[in-house]
């Protein structure tokens, strides 16, 4: 199966657009293919990195939201998997490798896991590398608030959802205004809401999440 990962931008996250893409090249198992979206750019000199994997850069002078731009970017990926991750956040250098195990053992549809935040980011990732790949099949489901959970999981970062082609054919972001700042865990809850999902979620941390309170 091809994995592809799919990167919302703005301008004011370029340099660290430009180092998550360099750090692609280091995965155990690097992307297929990757698209960013990038909104809010007014320059023409995005410098795309030298990588052994296509990379496709969308760039609009136009304010755009995150769901806006997660969207765009999943649009110009052919891939069987689309893995979405911000352009700020740091990856763990397996993330794609467990997520393609996933996918292709567990024949899931949606795969989410756990991350590191705050203090915690300064740390290196626990139990790196990773040789017991340890996923949690079909026990996540939707919660009053409007997001995924399932009993005794603290954590899962909703904007770092990866799913099937299939799944992304028929769901999108949310992009208007009322979903903004929570349009990833309104994505995952309309997924959760078809019949049938097989989902897979891996309570190891796979990325590294510094929130921006951009809504961008």
């Amino acid at each position: 199966m091809r994995i592809g990962v799919a990167i919302p931008c703005f301008d004011k996250h370029i340099p660290q657009c430009i180092k998550l893409l360099q750090s692609l090249q280091e995965q155990t198992r690097r992307p297929d293919m990757v698209a960013v979206s990038c909104s809010s750019y007014t320059q023409n000199d995005f410098v795309i990195p030298a990588c052994s994997f296509p990379i496709k850069v969308l760039v609009t002078n136009q304010k755009q939201n995150a769901a806006i731009n997660r969207n765009r970017a999943a649009a110009e990926l052919d891939t069987d998997i689309i893995c979405f991750f911000d352009a700020d956040d740091e990856m763990h250098p397996q993330r794609l490798d467990i997520i393609g195990h996933a996918f292709e053992s567990q024949k899931t549809d949606i795969f989410l896991h756990s991350y590191y935040q705050g203090n915690e980011c300064n740390n290196p990732y626990h139990g790196f590398p990773i040789n017991a790949m340890f996923f949690i099949r079909n026990a996540l489901r939707r919660c009053i608030s409007g997001c995924i959970t399932f009993d005794n999981i603290q954590r899962i970062t909703h904007g770092h959802v990866s799913v099937s082609r299939e799944v992304f054919h028929h769901i999108q972001f949310p992009e208007e205004r009322e979903s903004q700042g929570r349009e990833d865990c309104v994505f995952c809850y309309n997924v959760f809401a078809k019949p049938n999902i097989q989902s897979v979620y891996c309570p190891i941390a796979l990325s590294k999440y510094y929130p921006s309170r951009t809504n961008l």
